[in-house]
């Protein structure tokens, strides 16, 4: 049992849930299109373990204290996973097109200085008011989205751009339950929804963020109805887990649960479509 619980931790800690998550939403874009490629959500896994991981340990001063003393007892394992995903990456690195690296070069930057300062007297993206969450929507929106559909050659119509729409919203509205959960550590100065608008207005502004995601199914070319019902599933238990989340949740309710919203959607696709 004590096993058990020292692999999830290492499993949530160490971001391969997050890369999951992150590998399933590239996939539900090209399932989207009818491709089955895997090399793109593959590459995009990696790297979110790599930058993630990257992020953690260049704040490791300003992350919570548990996680900070894991990181810490575990620093040898996370050294040798990060290797191994960059030796991976590496490998993937030749089977990407290279106009897809350019399609990627924003997100790549705004990823990386997220944590790093962008200049010497400027703070990081991170700690620049109102700009976390917007950040990381937008971010994993793009990744997840535009550089897939530019490597496998998916024109750049509407339909893509709803979609990207879609995820961005979608990202917002699960990722306000994180913001609510370290309202009480973050600092003032990063000015995340719930500090500003408080928990309330901020699960109401997540909800509607929410119900626009699952509105714009109906405007897309691609979608059944079958596809539009599992979008309502996904909208319904994202709105309840984030309406649900306070800033005393358990340890894995935003980190496990939330995250997992993603690899239902995912596999629910696979399953029903």
């Amino acid at each position: 049992m004590q096993l058990l619980q020292r692999f999830f931790r290492f499993y949530i800690y160490s971001n391969l849930h997050v890369a999951i998550a992150v590998f399933c939403l590239t996939k539900l874009t090209l399932i989207d299109y009818g491709i089955q490629e895997n090399i793109t959500p593959w590459f995009v896994f990696f790297a979110t373990i790599v930058s993630y991981n990257f992020i953690r340990f260049y704040n490791i001063n300003e992350v919570h204290h548990k996680i900070s003393t894991w990181i810490h007892s575990q620093k040898t394992e996370l050294i040798i996973l990060i290797l191994i995903s960059l030796t991976l990456l590496a490998i993937l690195f030749f089977k990407i097109k290279f106009t897809s690296y350019i399609v990627l070069i924003p997100f790549l930057i705004s990823t990386f200085f997220y944590s790093v300062p962008f200049l010497f007297k400027w703070k990081n993206l991170r700690s620049r008011a109102s700009l976390k969450l917007f950040l990381i929507a937008i971010t994993w929106a793009g990744i997840t989205v535009l550089f897939p559909a530019e490597n496998n050659e998916i024109t750049f119509t509407s339909e893509i751009w709803i979609i990207f729409l879609q995820r961005l919203l979608f990202i917002i509205g699960i990722t306000i339950p994180f913001d609510i959960r370290d309202v009480d550590m973050d600092n003032l100065s990063i000015k995340t929804l719930p500090q500003i608008f408080g928990v309330k207005m901020s699960k109401l502004i997540g909800s509607i963020a929410l119900i626009i995601f699952f509105i714009l199914d109906f405007v897309r070319d691609l979608n059944s109805g079958l596809t539009i019902l599992i979008t309502l599933v996904i909208s319904v238990i994202s709105i309840l887990l984030l309406n649900k989340s306070t800033n005393r949740q358990s340890e894995y309710y935003s980190a496990f649960l939330v995250e997992s919203i993603p690899i239902i959607w995912f596999l629910m696709t696979v399953i029903f479509i």
